[in-house]
C-alpha cells in the first residue's frame, strides 16, 4: 500500500454502532438506509451514473483498441459500501466482456487487465477494527470486502493511501484520500468519468458541499462526466450549475422524493 501525506489534522469517525445501521455521533446522521442500504447505494450512485451500461461500453471500446479503464471519484468513503458495489459491478462487467470476446474468437487474449480507478475522500475515516465490525454485523462477506479489510490502513493518517485489489479478470485501484475532500482532490492529478456525491446531508455537514468542491469537480472532469447524489438541496443544485454541470432532478429512493443527477456537457 502506497501512501502520501497532505498536512492537515485528522479526526477518526465517532460512531454509534448500537443502531440498526451505523451512525455518526459528530454529525447525528446515518451512513446508509436501515431499510435497504445496498439498494439505496446502487440506485443513487451506480444507476444514477448509468455505470452498468457505461462499464460495458468502455470495455467494448477497449477490445477495439481504446482505453478501457474507468475512474470514479467520491466524496464520503464512509463504510465503503459504494466502493464495494462498484468494484463488484466492474468485476462482473470485465468477466462478461472477456467471456463474450472469447466466444467470438478463440485467438482473443487480453493484453491489459482493465482497471477501475476509485478515488474516495473521507474527512473522518472509520478505524479498521470498527469497519470490520460493521461488515460482520451487516453480513458483507465476500472476496472484495475481505480484500479491502486486508489492505485498509492500520493507522489513519491524512493524505492518500493507495490500495490495489484484484477482482477476477479486473484490477481495482482504490485511493483513499483522508482529509478535507476539496483539499485532497486539489492535490491530485486525475480526470473522473463519474462522481459520487455522498457524505452526510448538506444540512448536517455544510462544510463539504461548497462552491470550491464543485469547481474542483469541474476541473477534474471531461465532456460526458456524470455525477449523482442523494440530495436535492437547492444550494447544491445551484453550486453545481455555477461550476458548469448540467443538473436535473430525479426520483429519490424510498421515502425520499428527489435527488440530483447531471453531467458535463462541454469541457
Amino acid at each position: 500500500m502506497a501512501t502520501d501525506k497532505v498536512s492537515e489534522p485528522l479526526q477518526p469517525a465517532q460512531l454509534d454502532l448500537q443502531r440498526q445501521t451505523p451512525a455518526s455521533l459528530a454529525f447525528d446522521d446515518i451512513y446508509f438506509s436501515p431499510d435497504d442500504g445496498i439498494g439505496e447505494s446502487r440506485y443513487h450512485f451506480i444507476e444514477g451514473n448509468q455505470l452498468p451500461q457505461r462499464f460495458a461500453d468502455r470495455l467494448a471500446a477497449g477490445r477495439a483498441g481504446a482505453v478501457s479503464n474507468f475512474t470514479v471519484a467520491e466524496t464520503g468513503f464512509g463504510t465503503g459500501l459504494n466502493f464495494l458495489l462498484t468494484a463488484e459491478l466492474w468485476q462482473h462487467s470485465v468477466d462478461t466482456a472477456v467471456d463474450e470476446a472469447i466466444d467470438k474468437t478463440a485467438s482473443y487474449a487480453m493484453t491489459e487487465r482493465p482497471t477501475l480507478y476509485y478515488l474516495s475522500a473521507e474527512k473522518h475515516p472509520i478505524p479498521k477494527a470498527q469497519l470490520s465490525d460493521i461488515y460482520r454485523a451487516q453480513g458483507w462477506h465476500n472476496e472484495l470486502s475481505q480484500a479491502l479489510l486486508a489492505t485498509y490502513p492500520n493507522t489513519l493518517t491524512a493524505g492518500a493511501h493507495v490500495l490495489t485489489l484484484q477482482a477476477g479478470s479486473a484490477d481495482v485501484q482504490l485511493t483513499l484520500l483522508f482529509g478535507d475532500a476539496t483539499t485532497q482532490f486539489q492535490a491530485r492529478d486525475f480526470v473522473a468519468d463519474a462522481w459520487f456525491l455522498d457524505g452526510f446531508a448538506p444540512s448536517k455537514n455544510p462544510d463539504l458541499w461548497t462552491p470550491a468542491l464543485f469547481a474542483c469537480m469541474a476541473e477534474r472532469s471531461r465532456t460526458g462526466t456524470t455525477f449523482a447524489t442523494f440530495t436535492a438541496a437547492s444550494a447544491v443544485r445551484r453550486g453545481l450549475q455555477a461550476a458548469g454541470f448540467s443538473v436535473f432532478k430525479g426520483k429519490g429512493f424510498g421515502r425520499k422524493r428527489e435527488r440530483l443527477l447531471g453531467r458535463v456537457l462541454n469541457c
